[in-house]
């Protein structure tokens, strides 16, 4: 019983540890982001509005595009929940699709991947007040 008892407490320190470890990367991601945020924020108001180019605007787009799914997965680390899980998984998809200039085919899946996305976050997932509505049923 002695092994089993040093094992479970074993396991609850590599837990917390685990735990302070996703709190430190998430302060440097967001750090990172901060900076990210400045340096396309100076650049943006450094150049002229008639020197923007296309080209110029689809590097502005997908930055902040980065900097959103940087928001996103911070929030992921600090909320385990599927709900944070599936916004992260639809903000890239989104961001590929725009970003990258896909192909028809690959545009029709990027837009298939979301449409599944948000039919798993409506249809499968049960929010609390609803769960508790289930209990009292049962």
């Amino acid at each position: 019983m002695e092994k089993n008892s040093f094992k479970n407490k074993l396991n609850d320190v590599i837990f917390v540890v685990a735990h302070y470890f996703e709190i430190l990367i998430s302060i440097i991601v967001i750090g990172v982001i901060l900076y990210l945020m400045w340096d396309l924020v100076i650049s943006l108001l450094g150049g002229s509005l008639s020197s923007i180019t296309p080209q110029s605007f689809n590097s502005f787009l997908a930055s902040a595009l980065n900097l959103v799914i940087g928001i996103e997965f911070v929030k992921m680390l600090c909320k385990h929940t599927p709900e944070t899980l599936i916004e992260v998984l639809m903000f890239a998809t989104a961001r590929e699709m725009v970003v990258e200039h896909l192909k028809t085919y690959e545009t029709l899946i990027g837009i298939l991947a979301i449409a599944l996305l948000f039919a798993i976050r409506k249809y499968l997932f049960i929010k609390k007040e609803d769960s508790s509505i289930l209990s009292d049923k049962f």
